[in-house]
């Protein structure tokens, strides 16, 4: 370019320059890449060749000079370590046996296939041609996560899909390091005890950093508000000293000083994870445009004109589909299904790092080894085929095989509660319509799973990080937000209405909250309803439970305390904002999913208790007489323990409603489900420091642990007593099925 401006702003001189630009312009795409659901490696490459020498022209890798292997071995290190702090053995033993055999036996089928390929075409050692093989064995989540979402494959092929490329990453890389590691001793015989030095030195302090990083967190010398820097510091220490005592073995060593401290958990390692994973976005964008903005057309010309071609259709065409073939051998994917996964494998950022990297290094050896620029060209060449053509054939594949799903129709609930299990129990659809429950509570998730619902243990709040990341995400369509905390509900709506469009988002807001609708992000639903976790002690007691009823002309829900909460028609699911709401929304046929309440807490407890006719002249007295009568009922309960609860109730708020009303009330552990005496007082009884004599008594006594329930009764009482007409009925009352009866009126 001859443009005065780009002459001035590209002075390939500015080392600084190319450098703050890489980092500016690299975080610039990434982002546009997420808001646009592409992978972010695409932007990356057609930015890298725009922006460098061969395009605009706008920066110059190569003003780095000496500094720019430093630089992209140390970022390729960072990435590394991300990478095994984020690897999970347990997945690795939870998948299915076509992601254990992709794991094992497709990653050798894919590393000596490619490597095969490359020696024949091109004519090169067997050492180099291993370590070319060993390169574009990672397929990387990266690419394939945006991609996904984008084809919409089913759930089956997403989750090999996904795990794949999760879990190959770091087994790509051990290999593809271990290689390389043997191409710079020479290869040989001669060449092992330098090879095994470089590796067993490299291991060790790998193993070594790692147990010094979780030794320093679990004894909490580090603060907790230092966690994030140490760690990132930690890994650069770890990597440089590595490369001060044995040079080329640094790599190893960060990756294995990741995984050490992945495996071990150490506490806060979530919110490492996230600090990383940040850091990794921002290195990933720069690198790319330092690293492709060094390539040039010229090398990409030189590789076909010597055969890359057929060594690039024999990747696709041969290899895959043979590591595929072997991997499914004997399982029920069918033909269709493996066609689909041959054709899907883009290769991403950890392989193009790599490939840059090493080449980077072996062209600086006083000897060259091997020929870097055709190492360096062969994984671009990859990475672009398989990425832009696969990539963006990968969804008509799809179609024209019948694999691709519906319009996203799943449903995120947020809140793994008893209410939110039963409930997702309740709506999901076996291969139609699943649910997928999102909680921080790990005992919540754990319950879920082994009710064989599809759960996440993570924070609802990072909706977008959530959207982007999760194949189990994929296919949502709508979110549910029922936590027990309005306030969150509102947040949770609005994080989530950025991902998906408003109409899809819905959360539990009461309809006597302080909300404002006309502000309210989303649809507020189950007005009509207590809270969450209210319903699941109801639910977990038998007190409540869900029916489903086929609506008619005409026709009204049962009589009782039932709630409509969806209406079902065809794979369309709708929550009812409140109970009013249902016949303006209803047609002919629908299903409509209620949560049945035949009677209200009070009522319950009631039936379940009695009445109580006494005589008493103190508070002593009547407590006694209360004692007496509860543990006389056979329900093993001790009148000593009840006096000494009542007792200890007593000094710390007193029992007396007010309007001759009191309600005396305990736990127990030696019940099931609450009880509820009704008591009439033959003659008032004055206590001291209270204005009203007391008339009347309810006396609760709920099972040890039901908070919820407890409380939501003693509400009831004060409900239906706050009612002058309802509280004399109830005082003048001479049997239970009176005082029920003023109750219910």
């Amino acid at each position: 370019m001859n443009s005065p401006f780009f002459l001035a702003v590209a002075d390939s001189n500015h080392a600084l320059w190319a450098l703050c630009f890489a980092v500016g312009a690299g975080c610039i795409l990434t982002v546009l890449s997420r808001r646009l659901h592409l992978p972010t490696i695409v932007l990356l490459l057609l930015g890298g060749f725009a922006l460098g020498p061969e395009g605009l022209h706008v920066f110059e890798p190569d003003a780095l000079g000496d500094y720019l292997p430093m630089i992209v071995s140390l970022a390729v290190g960072l990435i590394l370590f991300e990478g095994g702090l984020t690897l999970d053995l347990k997945d690795f033993t939870q998948t299915s046996t076509v992601i254990r055999r992709l794991l094992t036996v497709g990653v050798l089928i894919t590393w000596f296939g490619c490597a095969l390929a490359v020696y024949f075409v091109f004519d090169t050692s067997p050492s180099f041609a291993l370590l070319m093989g060993s390169l574009v064995i990672v397929t990387g989540p990266t690419v394939i996560v945006p991609l996904l979402r984008k084809i919409r494959v089913q759930q089956k092929l997403g989750s090999i899909l996904h795990w794949e490329g999760v879990l190959i990453d770091s087994i790509g890389v051990f290999i593809a390091i271990l290689c390389f590691e043997w191409v710079v001793e020479g290869g040989g015989a001669v060449a092992l005890p330098n090879f095994l030095i470089r590796v067993v030195s490299g291991a060790a302090i790998g193993v070594a950093g790692g147990y010094l990083i979780f030794w320093f967190m679990a004894k909490r010398i580090v603060p907790d508000n230092l966690l994030n820097a140490f760690a990132l510091a930690s890994a650069v220490l770890i990597f440089g000293a590595t490369e001060l005592i044995k040079p080329e073995a640094g790599l190893l060593s960060v990756t294995i000083a990741g995984l050490i401290v992945g495996i071990k958990k150490p506490r806060r390692l979530r919110e490492i994870k996230a600090f990383k994973a940040e850091i990794v976005d921002l290195l990933i964008g720069m690198l790319f445009l330092l690293l492709v903005a060094r390539l040039e057309f010229a090398q990409f010309r030189a590789f076909f004109e010597a055969g890359g071609g057929w060594v690039l259709l024999a990747v696709i065409l041969l290899v895959r589909p043979l590591s595929i073939a072997a991997s499914a051998w004997g399982t029920p994917l069918n033909l269709r299904e493996k066609a689909l996964l041959s054709w899907v494998a883009p290769r991403g950022v950890v392989a193009a790092s790599m490939a840059s990297l090493f080449a980077l290094t072996l062209a600086g050896k006083d000897k060259p080894i091997g020929d870097p620029a055709l190492l360096e060209s062969f994984v671009y060449s990859v990475i672009c085929a398989t990425v832009l053509i696969q990539g963006l054939s990968a969804g008509f594949v799809a179609k024209l095989l019948r694999l691709q799903r519906p319009a996203p129709n799943d449903w995120i609930v947020i809140g793994a509660h008893h209410f939110g299990r039963e409930l997702a129990k309740t709506l999901a659809i076996k291969d139609e319509q699943a649910v997928i429950l999102l909680e921080t509570n790990s005992r919540n998730i754990a319950l879920a799973r082994e009710d064989g619902l599809a759960a996440l243990n993570r924070d609802g709040m990072e909706a977008e990080k959530l959207y982007e990341e999760e194949q189990m995400l994929f296919g949502a369509g709508h979110v549910l937000a029922l936590t027990d905390n309005v306030e969150l509900n509102e947040l949770l709506m609005q994080r989530w209405a950025e991902e998906l469009d408003n109409e899809n988002v819905f959360g539990w807001i009461p309809r006597d909250s302080a909300a404002n609708s006309d502000q309210l992000t989303g649809e507020a639903v189950f007005g009509d309803l207590s809270r969450p976790a209210v319903i699941g002690t109801e639910l977990m007691q038998g007190e409540s439970g869900f029916e489903s009823v086929v609506w008619e002309e005409g026709m009204a829900l049962p009589s009782g305390d039932w709630h409509p909460l969806f209406i079902r028609r065809g794979r369309l699911l709708k929550p009812v904002p409140d109970d009013a709401a249902l016949t303006e929304m209803v047609r002919e046929k629908d299903e409509v999913i209620c949560l049945r309440r035949s009677e209200g807490y009070l009522l319950r407890a009631l039936q379940t208790g009695g009445f109580l006719d006494v005589e008493c002249d103190s508070l002593e007295a009547l407590y006694a007489r209360l004692a007496e009568a509860a543990s006389g009922d056979d329900r093993k309960l001790s009148e000593e323990e009840i006096l000494d609860s009542l007792g200890a109730q007593e000094k710390v708020f007193p029992a007396y409603l007010g309007h001759g009303i009191a309600i005396p009330h305990i736990h127990s552990d030696r019940i099931k489900s609450r009880i509820c005496y009704a008591v009439r007082l033959a003659e008032q009884l004055d206590i001291p420091g209270q204005k009203e004599a007391v008339r009347f008594v309810f006396f609760l006594i709920s099972p040890a642990g039901d908070s919820e329930g407890h409380l939501t009764t003693l509400a009831e009482i004060a409900r239906v007593t706050r009612s002058d007409r309802r509280r004399e009925q109830i005082v003048d009352a001479r049997d239970i099925d009176a005082v029920i009866a003023a109750v219910s009126g």
